[in-house]
């Protein structure tokens, strides 16, 4: 783990020496941009890739992104996507969002639950497994005034999955439909100074439309950022998901929300501990250091649950510090965040502790 840091901390170092005699106004403001990928999660370890992004107007103000890639990481997981937000219209504002991609991301699975296993520790012995997985979801969202947007969203989630050991090969295929409510101040999207972002979205699964299983889920998402004075920004997310079914034991693992990762309660391995039921909350204090870098102290507590018969368990917390380098005038950063968790698993080289090196915000 030391090693690993100290490889970032020198390749951090050499790509920005030359950056050194610019403020923020003197970052690039390019409206394409195309740069290498790379990221370290303790779930993929180190992975490199590309990236490109482009930035329009299409009949608004308001600019419109879509970004595209791909990665290769050492636990041999890959994958490609497109991505995208459009803004249109001046009279009658609206917006699409859009997703695709293909991954193929061997993982491990840990079984379903948040309560330790018979020895009385969260340090789970996983079953390692094979995934190939295909996606596509587009989500239209009219603004009717108030910073409000109301639209409907289509997916489609197709995957083959195969844990060691087994014969045989599951394969999974979601097509669905949902709602999306959406109320936004936030001032800028990738690095909010200030402002109020909520949304939420339900998605149904339907075996009439050839869905392995039916299914119900649902999302809410709440975030507050408040300005604390020379660019101090405190802020909060509160998270619930929940995928509810009539055949709740039926539901494949991949489907049940999770909590963990380099988003949500950083610091708990992601995918450990999964359930119909997951709610988290974070937050965060951001600090400036000088120009173009920035840091940041903070925390999150969450837990799965399973809400035919409620149990609760000790709650799984996250925290930590990070640094963020701007690297455009839209404040997209890269962010190096080091977590410790309340759990203590065998995860990576130090017991407890979570090393994240990637682009753009948790939240």
């Amino acid at each position: 783990m030391r090693r690993r840091i100290i490889a970032v901390v020198l390749m951090l170092r050499t790509t920005l020496t030359g950056l050194f005699a610019f403020d923020m106004d003197s970052l690039p403001n390019w409206p394409c941009m195309a740069v290498p990928v790379i990221n370290y999660t303790p779930e993929t370890r180190w992975e490199f890739g590309a990236a490109a992004q482009a930035y329009f107007h299409v009949g608004s103000t308001k600019t419109s992104i879509v970004q595209a890639g791909g990665a290769y990481s050492l636990n041999r997981q890959w994958y490609a996507n497109v991505q995208g937000t459009l803004y249109m219209g001046e009279q009658l504002p609206w917006l699409i969002q859009f997703r695709a991609g293909y991954r193929n991301y061997p993982d491990t699975y840990y079984g379903i639950g948040a309560e330790a296993n018979k020895s009385g520790t969260y340090a789970r012995n996983g079953t390692p497994y094979d995934s190939q997985r295909a996606y596509a979801f587009v989500q239209p969202l009219v603004h009717v005034g108030c910073d409000c947007y109301i639209g409907a969203h289509v997916e489609y989630l197709w995957e083959r999955t195969r844990l060691q050991g087994a014969d045989e090969t599951v394969e999974t295929q979601m097509p669905g439909i949902g709602v999306t409510l959406q109320y936004d101040t936030r001032d800028i999207v990738y690095y909010p100074n200030h402002g109020l972002f909520f949304k939420f979205s339900a998605s149904h699964y339907n075996r009439c439309w050839h869905a392995t299983t039916g299914l119900t889920a649902c999302r809410i998402d709440l975030r507050h950022y408040v300005p604390l004075g020379k660019s101090f920004v405190w802020c909060y997310q509160l998270r619930a998901d929940i995928a509810a079914s009539s055949t709740p034991k039926q539901i494949p693992f991949q489907l049940l929300p999770s909590v963990g990762g380099q988003d949500l309660v950083r610091g708990v391995p992601y995918g450990m501990f999964r359930d119909n039921t997951m709610i988290a909350l974070q937050t965060e204090l951001r600090m400036p250091i000088w120009r173009w870098i920035r840091a940041c102290v903070f925390a999150g507590i969450g837990d799965v649950y399973d809400y035919t018969r409620w149990q609760w368990s000790r709650p799984k917390v996250g925290y930590g510090l990070g640094l963020r380098l701007a690297i455009n005038r839209a404040k997209i950063n890269i962010r190096a965040d080091v977590a410790r968790n309340n759990i203590y698993p065998s995860w990576g080289d130090i017991k407890g502790y979570g090393f994240y090196l990637t682009a753009t915000e948790a939240f």
